[in-house]
């Protein structure tokens, strides 16, 4: 049983990464799988978690475009928001407009 590491990326934090590999089952099948790894202090990156991934990796794919996507175009909105001026005083000794 072997395994072969496609790629890390940094996780949400400092502390963690995850990583893509392809390992060979005991029975000889190929598994993808996702694998959450966590730094701990004397030990080094191990895995937390480990989140074998479907089969049908084509359909993951898509998934995953499809989050791009939104993802991309949640940050294109929230970057175009209308921003309301609010009053601001010029002088301390100025009263505030309505």
């Amino acid at each position: 049983m072997g395994a072969i590491c496609l790629g890390v990326l940094d996780g949400r934090q400092r502390d963690e990464k995850l990583e893509l590999l392809v390992r060979t089952t005991s029975a000889g099948a190929t598994a993808v799988e996702l694998r959450l790894l966590a730094w701990g202090e004397g030990i080094g990156w191990y895995p937390q978690r480990t989140l074998p991934l479907p089969g049908d990796l084509a359909l993951l794919r898509a998934l995953l475009r499809r989050a791009e996507r939104l993802s991309r175009r949640g940050a294109h909105a929230a970057g175009s928001a209308r921003v309301v001026p609010l009053p601001t005083r010029l002088r301390a000794d100025e009263p505030v407009s309505a």
